[in-house]
């Protein structure tokens, strides 16, 4: 794959193993695999030592690098204690097993939380809970040196009684505005940004907190994952804000019905092709 972007294409593992997917990444130029932390066969009680060798073994061998997708349930603003100091706990050990993975980053959403009685009030109260907690796992990251990107999500519809934090810029200004560490970033996902704000927005408040990019495609009401050019995002945009930026972070995959290589490909594609259109 030859483009003007010095990056690594990857793609998002939660229905096998990692294990059974590097041969598959090497031969298609792939080069990073994020672990998807949600399914059994990669809870965290799954990497004992050995594991842990045989993934770096193959990471090494095919220079292909490793991020961790926490479950969208973890929720350290969680309004209950008990599952609060779980959830804090586990990221924590995240943290740590990414160390011994020698992970580029662990991408996790920010949260959620119930309106009543003000979807106002209960969103700023469950941001200041997210800020409070994250300042001590982000110490842990830093002295880990283990980068934590934060995802941007789908709004959920009006009228609903549970919301998602991180759903709009505003979040992520009061979060990035009260938090200062190199090792606090940002993962854009192109779709669920193509339902809130829009892409370019996002791109451009935290081009230089961006760290890793979730790409596919929608119509601009649902989460429908397409590949890349069947939806409504405004990829020539894209492409322009991303050589403007000069990102070269991960690029990973989350488009539906279409291989990861040939998901790249198209990206590749639609990279070199940008131009600036004459208005």
């Amino acid at each position: 794959m030859e483009s003007g972007l010095i990056n690594k294409f990857g793609f998002n593992v939660f229905n096998q193993p990692p294990e059974d997917f590097f041969e598959y990444a090497a031969i298609n130029n792939l080069k990073h695999i994020e672990i998807n932390l949600t399914q059994e066969h990669s809870s965290l009680t799954s990497f004992d030592i050995k594991r842990i060798r045989k993934l770096n073994r193959l990471s090494s061998k095919h220079k292909i690098s490793l991020s961790f997708h926490l479950p969208f349930t973890i929720n350290i603003s969680e309004i209950l204690s008990p599952i609060r100091k779980r959830n804090i706990e586990y990221l924590k050990n995240c943290i740590i097993l990414g160390r011994k993975l020698k992970i580029t980053h662990i991408t996790t959403h920010i949260g959620n939380f119930y309106w009543f009685p003000s979807k106002k009030i209960m969103r700023q109260n469950a941001l200041d809970r997210f800020v409070k907690n994250l300042n001590d796992i982000i110490k842990i990251c830093e002295s880990n040196k283990i980068t934590l990107a934060l995802e941007n999500v789908v709004p959920i519809p009006p009228g609903s009684d549970y919301f998602f934090l991180g759903d709009s810029i505003s979040d992520f200004d009061f979060i990035f505005r009260n938090i200062k560490s190199d090792y606090l970033k940002f993962c854009l996902d192109t779709g669920h940004a193509n339902i809130a704000e829009g892409v370019i927005p996002y791109m451009q408040n935290y081009k230089e907190k961006l760290v890793a990019i979730h790409y596919h495609d929608n119509s601009g009401f649902d989460d429908e994952h397409l590949p890349i050019g069947k939806g409504t995002v405004p990829w020539n945009d894209v492409m322009l804000t991303l050589k403007q930026i000069k990102y070269r972070g991960p690029i990973i995959s989350e488009c539906r019905n279409i291989s990861h290589e040939d998901a790249a490909g198209i990206f590749i594609q639609l990279y070199n092709d940008a131009t600036i259109e004459n208005p």
